[in-house]
């Protein structure tokens, strides 16, 4: 196995959820990682749990920061040898039902950062090469409510995963992990608002351990060839989604449904985020 050991790793989104348990087994792995995040007092926690990164605010959706984050980046570390482009944003909610300016901001996030920032840093990786982790999902492969647009944009990071592999120079490789239901605050974060430091622990919703994704991410930064994997693995078998047949009973089984379901998972999240669970509401 190739080692962590000196690499400069940016992962955006690094201050919370599956950001900051990557970073963590990145440094642990001896990487020299750098993190960013929206929200300031998330990343100086998260930057307390782990004196050896470096990170700094950014939106990522901003141009400016953008630009300025990579530039810091190279000037504190001297280079970028991997890009995880991790941040990103729910949307639960049939299509309809979202106005204009929400459907922006998903996208902008989920998918217009990610290629973005991907095009500042590929430059930068030279002869030596690089890897680029693209953060996806299994709703990639099988969309249902009340993700539709979430998996649109998630689909859409899996493509130029895809594409990006068959133009970028033979020392780079380009990954493309898919997620399935992790537990973390990403629910309870699109409903009830950004959770603080002291109470994000008390609102994560059902699914598996982040360090599943952490583990992906890092066996992707040291493969020797570009991947797509399913987290945990077993949801591999979300991939049939993608296939006419699976599709089409998809079609026909969910579109009765889809506004119970709707109603249901927003239902579970105000209960993750409610004051009963918290001790405090949302801010």
């Amino acid at each position: 196995m190739r080692s962590l050991e000196g690499t400069v790793v940016l992962v955006t989104g690094g201050s919370a959820g599956i950001g900051r348990v990557t970073a963590r087994r990145l440094v642990r792995g001896g990487a020299r990682v750098a993190i960013c995040g929206r929200d300031q007092e998330r990343l100086d926690a998260a930057l307390a749990e782990m004196p050896e990164a470096w990170g700094m605010r950014c939106d990522v959706t901003d141009p400016a920061d953008r630009a300025l984050l990579v530039r810091a980046v190279v000037e504190h570390f001297g280079r970028i040898d991997a890009l995880v482009n991790n941040a990103g944003q729910g949307r639960v909610a049939k299509l309809a039902d979202l106005d204009g300016d929400q459907v922006t901001s998903l996208v902008d996030v989920n998918f217009t950062a990610v290629a973005e920032l991907t095009r500042l840093v590929l430059p930068l990786f030279g002869a030596r090469g690089g890897h680029v982790v693209m953060m996806s999902s299994i709703g990639a492969w099988a969309p249902v409510p009340p993700l539709s647009l979430y998996s649109a944009t998630k689909a859409g990071v899996l493509g130029l995963a895809l594409g990006l592999r068959r133009e970028v120079p033979r020392g780079v490789k380009v990954h493309a992990v898919c997620p399935g239901p992790i537990r973390t605050e990403w629910l309870t974060r699109d409903l009830d608002g950004r959770p603080t430091e002291r109470s994000a622990r008390r609102r994560l919703s059902a699914g598996s351990d982040p360090e599943h994704v952490a583990r992906a991410v890092e066996k992707c930064l040291i493969s020797r060839r570009s991947r797509t994997v399913a987290v945990p693995r077993w949801w591999e078998i979300a991939r049939l989604g993608s296939f006419a047949p699976v599709s089409r009973l998809l079609d026909v089984a969910v579109a009765p449904v889809s506004t119970a379901v709707v109603r249901l998972t927003r239902r579970y999240g105000k209960r993750l985020g409610s004051p009963s669970r918290d001790g405090r509401t949302a801010q």
